[in-house]
């Protein structure tokens, strides 16, 4: 099957390429949707000052679609870069990076439903502390675009994620129960390097606080090698 996956450059959507690739898919074209709504509940808004760098660090090819803040046109915009999609590369499926939200699911399969294609969700219900673990023991190296909880300090930005981190995650994510994750919106995440990239990504940013529990890194420089 060909499949195209939605593609934000975030831990969930890179390893949703990777299993898709794992098990033999096709994928010719990565989708990547900007949305004008920095709050949007369906896409990743941080960390799309690297878009453009999409296709040169995955190998893939990519379209990045401007997405508007009403909601309620999300899905329609999405459907309809996919209808264009579908007819450009011939694809069957679509694969998205859902773990838990049942909105982003349920959204991602009608708008595939709409563009006539198979909606995949590899990662849906995968237990988060396990999915965390796994994605470093792979050679994932990602870093903390932004957060919006307890527990987490300016500390934690723009700086790749190591095992230990990974145990404070744990333990802020039982003491405030949210998500080990991330996937309540905790925090958002941008992948430097997977074991099937074909580059590795290094940035250089600076860290803008937006209140008390939320900040976000911002990136100003960005190469490939």
């Amino acid at each position: 099957m060909r499949v195209c996956c939605l593609f934000s450059g975030g831990k969930d959507s890179s390893y949703s390429l990777h299993r898709m690739l794992l098990s033999g898919f096709e994928v010719p074209v990565l989708l990547t949707m900007r949305s004008a709504d920095p709050d949007s509940w369906l896409y990743q808004t941080p960390g799309m000052e690297a878009s453009h760098m999409f296709h040169e660090l995955t190998g893939i090819e990519t379209r990045v679609v401007h997405s508007p803040v009403s909601r309620e046109l999300e899905k329609e915009v999405l459907s309809g870069a996919l209808k264009v999609l579908k007819d450009e590369f011939d694809l069957d499926a679509v694969c998205s990076g859902a773990l838990m939200s049942d909105y982003q699911r349920m959204a991602f399969t009608d708008a595939a439903c709409d563009a006539g294609l198979v909606s995949f969700t590899p990662l849906w219900r995968k237990d988060g502390r396990t999915y965390m673990k796994e994605l470093l023991e792979l050679g994932f190296r990602f870093i903390l675009l932004s957060y919006s909880s307890e527990g987490f300090g300016d500390q934690d930005l723009g700086r790749v994620v190591e095992e230990a981190d990974l145990e404070r995650f744990f333990s802020l994510s039982d003491r405030w129960r949210s998500h080990p994750a991330f996937e309540g919106g905790e925090a958002e995440t941008l992948v430097l390097e997977a074991p099937l990239y074909k580059r590795r990504m290094e940035v250089e940013g600076c860290v803008i606080k937006d209140g008390p529990c939320r900040a976000r890194f911002v990136l100003n420089r960005m190469v490939l090698v």
